[in-house]
């Protein structure tokens, strides 16, 4: 089997992506991520990739020459992170986040340019934090435009939790000078050092709801991600089982949240460990999950993945299991059945379950609350094959990879 590093750079030339997003301009993709080493050397500015068709991309440069001067003066940052691309009106908005790892001196930045690949202008600093307010942290931020078209900055990390703040459209800034924002997301410092961060929140009017994409536990070895949900932008977020991502105390922690996605191999396929920190991405009716994985526990080496996300009837989405192709597609929502006498059962190639193994019969489809199947493409076997995607009674998102 061909090196993984070689495969990723030649099929795709995402590595070295981290904390990615993606944004249209005209005929263009641009993907833009923390500064990490690219060959060795650390970019410092924030990175841009471009791509002509999601699947493809080629680096291009930094979106600042550096890290501005009063983010660099108030955190001591080397690089940018997580930056955040949105168009307002005519203008595209860069939040930008400055600081140094376990740190709350922290800042969110923006600059903006009149095309995504700039130039960039900076417009100096909208949050910043020192750890002596709540705990917010000023990183990961999130530019959501509400079902009134206002614009809310979601920002933070396990540092106080997640919150969430109303800018004002035309400026970009918080509408209320030195406003913080209200908190809608808190895990307990006891489980994990409380770690939850890279969140982001999708509106989807077809459910009007509003989903909180969340990444839970450590960054290099056990991230995942995890969903709940809102009628109201600013919370109370609901998991699948009705339980509030701001965590009563003496809960059973590691339940609350419905996991989509973790660390997974499928059968003589390579491993992907600690999925998360993603964005979402619309695109000619389609929705995509943007996030950066390792290949080892405990890499420091990143790598962009992109698949699509989808809907179930039930309200509630599931992932792809394999990277973006154009042409995968939902099949039949049901499976094919064959039967001998009282019995049903379905024939498979492997199978990944998030969360526990479940054996494919009769018990296992009656223990889903909804499921799709589709029809995607595995680069690494450079074969189709048929996925059922589905969600248990309980919550656990699962995906069967059936004979084709």
């Amino acid at each position: 089997m061909e090196n993984q590093t070689n495969w990723i750079e030649d099929q795709w030339g995402l590595v070295g992506v981290h904390d990615p997003t993606i944004i249209k301009d005209r005929t263009k993709y641009y993907m833009f991520s923390t500064d990490t080493k690219l060959e060795g050397q650390l970019t410092v500015g924030g990175q841009i990739r471009m791509s002509t068709d999601l699947q493809h991309w080629r680096y291009l440069q930094t979106a600042l020459s550096g890290v501005p001067m009063p983010a660099k003066a108030w955190s001591n940052a080397t690089g940018l992170w997580a930056p955040e691309i949105k168009k307002i009106g005519q203008k595209f908005m860069m939040y930008y986040s400055a600081s140094t790892f376990g740190s709350r001196t922290s800042c969110i930045g923006l600059a903006t340019a009149d095309h995504a690949i700039g130039p960039w202008h900076d417009q100096g600093l909208v949050i910043k934090t020192n750890g002596h307010q709540n705990g917010q942290n000023a990183i990961d931020a999130n530019l959501v435009i509400d079902r009134q078209k206002r614009p809310w900055l979601v920002y933070g990390s396990f540092f106080g939790g997640i919150y969430i703040v109303e800018i004002d459209a035309q400026t970009g800034f918080t509408k209320k000078q030195d406003d913080q924002g209200t908190r809608i997301v808190q895990r307990p410092a006891e489980i994990g050092d409380g770690a939850v961060e890279g969140c982001y929140i999708q509106y989807q009017p077809e459910q009007d709801y509003y989903y909180l994409f969340m990444s839970y536990d450590s960054l290099t070895w056990s991230y995942n991600v995890r969903v709940a949900r809102s009628r109201e932008i600013t919370g109370p977020y609901l998991d699948f089982m009705d339980q509030s991502v701001i965590y009563p105390r003496g809960g059973n922690y590691d339940q609350i949240g419905t996991k989509i996605l973790g660390s997974y191999q499928f059968n003589d396929h390579y491993a992907w460990i600690a999925p998360g920190h993603n964005s979402i991405f619309n695109d000619d009716n389609m929705q995509l999950m943007v996030h950066h994985v390792r290949k080892e526990p405990n890499q420091e080496e990143s790598y962009g993945f992109i698949r699509k996300v989808y809907y179930l009837k039930n309200g509630w989405p599931v992932v792809s299991p394999n990277f973006y192709h154009r042409d995968e597609k939902i099949m039949n929502n049901k499976l094919i059945e064959r039967r001998t006498g009282e019995e049903i059962w379905w024939t498979t190639s492997s199978e990944v379950i998030l969360g526990q193994f479940i054996t494919i019969d009769r018990t296992f489809l009656n223990s889903l609350d909804d499921y799709i199947v589709i029809n995607s493409y595995d680069w690494e076997k450079k074969e189709w094959y048929n996925y059922l995607l589905g969600m248990t009674h309980s919550g656990t998102s699962c995906w069967v990879r059936l004979n084709r």
